[in-house]
């Protein structure tokens, strides 16, 4: 019973369970709730407690993640700008307003991004419209709701922006963008990539903020770097290619190292073994070659994983 109990509490069941809490936490904004205020507070909170006491594990619910609603990605988000606050000593009102950003830029906008997520196409130029009012229509119902922190209200206006100003909704150069709309930005684009889209295959996580790599701005870079620091060169819920030829997991991260703990899934025929094996990723028999994608669906319990 002990052992049920414990595997019901793990981050992939207690990350799934907040998103009827967000859910509520949209409708209560909306309706300028007298609670609202509250139940943003204990999300966080919730939030903050799942990401801190398992962080391997709750990067793995992401990246192994079955989810379909769309409103995993702000909970997904969260997580991860949880861990670069973390990770960059982030003074505790900034991540508030960062927290808030990630959970709500989007608030007017999840009815919509369900189409959008089976689409395979272009836009019409209506959807455009909407796509692009977005960010000031969340904005202003967070305001409107009594949620004013200038650092949050910034952040979601601008989480659309894109350094090379081919953003919106006011096309703002890179100079005019905050920090944290550039994380938010970050954030929302890393869980978008990663994901199963009805239109295209997953993203490799190591691939999927290519489009910020580029940028010579050393803001930007500083800001990029740190973000890989937090959930590490290959994250933990990641599938890898070892130097034998086996497709193996990443189980965790390393503090002192940026080779990851993993267990090898698939040998070197893609077949499965009957259960994870340890690898030793710094023996240069099992190290790490580059990022893949399993051959099959594993038959272990994924999420026993990184308990």
């Amino acid at each position: 019973m002990a052992q049920q109990a414990k595997h019901c509490n793990d981050p992939f069941t207690e990350l799934d369970n907040l998103i009827p809490v967000l859910s509520d936490l949209y409708t209560a904004v909306k309706s300028r709730h007298q609670k609202a205020s509250s139940m943003l507070e204990q999300l966080i909170h919730s939030l903050e407690r799942i990401t801190d006491a398992n962080p391997d594990g709750a990067l793995a619910a992401i990246h192994l993640s079955r989810q379909t609603s769309p409103l995993k990605q702000p909970i997904y988000c969260a997580v991860i700008a949880q861990l670069f606050a973390r990770q960059t000593h982030m003074e505790g009102s900034r991540q508030q307003a960062l927290m808030q950003a990630v959970l709500f830029c989007n608030m007017t906008f999840y009815e919509f991004q369900v189409l959008l997520n089976r689409m395979d196409g272009k836009l019409t130029d209506a959807q455009r419209a909407k796509l692009e009012k977005h960010p000031l229509q969340s904005a202003q119902i967070m305001e409107a709701a009594g949620f004013r922190d200038p650092q949050m209200i910034k952040a979601i206006r601008q989480h659309h922006e894109r350094p090379d100003g081919s953003g919106y909704p006011n096309r703002l150069p890179g100079a005019d963008i905050s920090d944290l709309a550039l994380v938010v930005s970050m954030c929302e684009v890393y869980t978008a990539r990663i994901d199963n889209r009805v239109y295209r295959k997953p993203v490799l996580a190591r691939d999927a903020l290519a489009q910020f790599q580029s940028e010579a701005d050393e803001r930007i870079k500083n800001l990029l770097l740190n973000f890989a620091k937090s959930i590490g060169l290959y994250p933990p819920g990641t599938w890898v290619r070892l130097a034998s030829s086996e497709t193996a997991i990443v189980v965790s991260r390393q503090s002192n190292s940026p080779v990851p703990v993993v267990r090898a899934l698939f040998d070197s025929n893609g077949m499965p073994y009957m259960g994870p094996v340890a690898r030793d990723a710094r023996d240069a028999a099992f190290k790490v070659t580059a990022a893949t994608f399993p051959p099959s669906r594993p038959s272990v319990d994924l999420p026993a994983l990184f308990e």
